[in-house]
């Protein structure tokens, strides 16, 4: 029996250490190893530390050297998973995320914006961004408050289509399989529930189509509820504009291409423009045999 350790391997024979390996004493090369494979850091050896035996077969001089050597090899590790963290796909659910938020603050900061409106300077049918431009536009009083708060609302509509640019960017750049199929922001959506493109890409379809009703399917679950026909994918094009009757079907065959392009995306990089017209063509299908469903009852 083998147990692999940041600085070694020990074989055992029964309850005794019969041969040791010791690694390179390089944190760069011990980090490399550490990063590729599951080693020990941390434990015990037949009732022996592994700092006792570190010293023991000679890989440290003390338990100070031993010490220092494993604080730096955590540091080293903790600043590699960061950085391997950031991937282009993180950048992307990063972006959707930031403009969900803007959305849901300026909303209620327009809403109360609206209503300050209303008490201080009378009706108007304006609302949101155009009552915030018609506010900032008019400028009556020099540090009014209420012009100052326009302003801001502005400040963050304008981030939003700053943030929204760089998405579209990005969802070309990385997913542009999903992107044909679903855009881009009903993409990124996917992916930050998801939480990562080879997630998504591991993801059944059936998985897909509900991805997002998590209320829904939980109330099916404990027999509350119907199951759910899906989840975010609601806001395709294709789903909400079909009728209800046929939601359940289409929303199958879009969540069916969206998991092929996620694949696509994430193993071979490689742009399948028929997906698109393959899913149209589905669609089509699906409300043709519908029609004559119909016809013949």
């Amino acid at each position: 029996m083998q147990i692999r350790t940041w600085f070694g391997i020990f074989t055992l024979d029964k309850d005794i250490i019969a041969d040791v390996e010791l690694f390179q004493k390089d944190n760069d090369t011990i980090l490399d190893r550490v990063l590729c494979e599951p080693l020990m850091l941390r434990g015990k050896i037949i009732g022996s530390d592994l700092r006792e035996l570190a010293v023991k077969y000679n890989f440290s001089c003390s338990y100070e050297e031993y010490d220092t050597m494993l604080h730096d090899l955590n540091i080293r590790i903790a600043k590699k998973q960061v950085e391997m963290a950031v991937t282009p796909d993180r950048q992307i659910i990063a972006a959707v995320e930031a403009i969900d938020d803007i959305d849901e603050t300026s909303n209620i900061l327009a809403e109360r914006l609206r209503e300050w409106y209303l008490l201080s300077l009378g009706e108007t049918n304006l609302k949101g961004k155009e009552l915030a431009s018609h506010i900032a536009r008019t400028k009556k009083l020099e540090a009014d408050p209420i012009e100052s708060f326009a302003s801001s609302i502005l400040g963050l509509y304008e981030s939003r289509t700053c943030i929204e640019e760089d998405l579209k960017r990005r969802m070309q750049e990385t997913a542009p399989n999903l992107t044909n199929i679903a855009g881009y922001l009903l993409g990124a959506r996917l992916l930050s529930i998801a939480g990562s493109l080879p997630k998504l890409a591991s993801m059944p379809s059936s998985t897909v189509q509900v991805i997002g009703a998590n209320n829904a399917l939980f109330k099916h679950l404990k027999g509350k509820a119907p199951s759910p026909k899906h989840g975010v994918i609601f806001r395709h094009p294709l789903i909400n504009s079909a009728p209800r009757k046929l939601r359940g079907k289409i929303a199958r065959a879009v969540a069916s291409k969206i998991s092929l392009a996620a694949r696509y995306d994430c193993y071979s990089g490689e742009i399948k423009g028929n997906l698109p017209n393959e899913l149209e063509k589905k669609v089509a299908y699906i409300r043709r045999q519908a029609k004559k469903q119909k016809s013949f009852l």
